[in-house]
C-alpha cells in the first residue's frame, strides 16, 4: 500500500507537469515575422490580424528591425523559404507551394483576378460592342514583360504588346500601339485618376481568371500554418472575415458597377491543378455565379 501511494505521489506531478506543458504550448505567443509593410499590403495584414485574433492566444505581427524597408518581394520570399521570416501572402503557383506551406483560403476571395480594360476615349464605343473572348481576340492588349500573369493571355489566345516599363504602357496605349490595357480591379481607379488624358475604363466588359492569393508559411513552422488556417476558418464561420472584406471592397464595387458588364472568363495555366475552386459569392453578382462555376 505504501509502495502504491509512493508511486501515485510521483505520477501525479508528472501528469500535472504534462498538462501544464500542453496548456503552455497552446497559449504560447505567436510571432509573425514578415516583410510586406507597404500600403498595398494593408488589407492582407488586416486579414492576418483578424485570423490571429480568433485563436485566443497572444500574438505579434512584426516587420523585423534587421530588414531594409526597401526589401523587394523576391528577397522577402527567399527569406521565408529559408526560415528567416515565417510568412508572406502572394498569388499561388506550383513553385511557391513546393517551397512553402500554402494555406489554401484565398484572402482576397478571388477579386484580384478581376480585370477591367483601360482604353482611349476614341475606342470606347468599339469596345462597348465586345460580347465574348472571340471579339476580344481581334484586339491587342498591353502587358508588362515580367508580370506573372503574362501566360494567362497567351494561353487564351489573346495578343499582347509588352514593355519593361510600367509608365510606358500608358503612353503606348495613348499612342495606339495597342488597343487596351487590362488592369486589376483594385488598382485601375487610381491609375485612371493619374492618366485621365484620353483614357477611360471600358464600361461593357470585365475579364476574370483564377488568381488566388494565399498566406504562405515557412516549412519550418507547420504548427503556425495549422493555427492560422484555424483562425481563418473561425473568421469565415462567424462572419467577421466577410464583414472585413465587404467593408474594404465596397467603394471599389460601387465604382465598378459589375452587374452592367459582360463577364469573360479566362483560363489560368499558372494556378496548380489541385487548387480549390474560387468562391466569389462575396463580391460577384449572382447573375454570373453559374458561368463562373461552369468554368472551374
Amino acid at each position: 500500500m505504501l509502495h502504491f501511494k509512493s508511486l501515485i505521489s510521483r505520477v501525479i506531478p508528472l501528469f500535472a507537469l504534462f498538462a501544464f506543458s500542453l496548456v503552455a504550448e497552446a497559449r504560447a505567443e505567436i510571432i509573425i515575422k514578415h516583410y510586406q509593410h507597404q500600403d498595398r499590403y494593408k488589407y492582407g495584414l488586416k486579414v492576418l490580424d483578424l485570423a490571429l485574433s480568433k485563436l485566443n492566444v497572444p500574438y505579434k505581427i512584426q516587420f523585423p528591425e534587421f530588414l531594409d524597408v526597401s526589401i523587394n518581394e523576391a528577397r522577402g520570399e527567399l527569406m521565408v523559404t529559408k526560415g528567416v521570416l515565417n510568412l508572406e501572402f502572394m498569388s499561388t503557383n506550383p513553385e511557391r507551394e513546393e517551397k512553402m506551406i500554402p494555406i489554401r483560403i484565398p484572402i482576397y476571395r478571388g477579386i484580384l483576378g478581376l480585370r477591367l480594360l483601360l482604353v482611349t476615349q476614341e475606342k470606347s464605343e468599339i469596345f462597348s460592342k465586345i460580347d465574348d473572348i472571340e471579339d476580344l481576340r481581334q484586339f491587342v492588349g498591353g502587358h508588362g514583360v515580367h508580370w506573372g500573369d503574362l501566360p494567362v493571355y497567351s494561353a487564351n489566345g489573346l495578343k499582347v504588346v509588352t514593355s519593361s516599363q510600367y509608365e510606358t504602357l500608358f503612353t503606348l496605349l495613348r499612342n495606339n500601339r495597342f488597343d487596351y490595357f487590362h488592369r486589376g480591379f483594385l488598382e485601375v481607379w487610381d491609375e485612371l485618376d493619374r492618366n485621365e488624358d484620353r483614357l477611360v475604363v471600358a464600361d461593357n466588359i470585365m475579364l476574370f481568371y483564377p488568381h488566388p492569393v494565399y498566406f504562405f508559411i515557412s516549412r519550418n513552422e507547420p504548427e503556425l500554418a495549422r493555427k492560422l488556417e484555424e483562425g481563418l476558418n473561425i473568421a469565415i464561420a462567424d462572419g467577421s472575415f466577410k464583414k472585413l472584406f465587404t467593408e474594404e471592397m465596397k467603394g471599389y464595387l460601387a465604382k465598378g458597377n459589375l452587374s452592367s458588364r459582360k463577364l469573360i472568363i479566362l483560363k489560368n495555366p499558372v494556378v496548380p491543378e489541385n487548387s480549390p475552386a474560387i468562391d466569389a459569392s462575396w463580391w460577384l453578382p449572382e447573375k454570373f455565379q453559374k458561368q463562373l462555376a461552369a468554368s472551374q
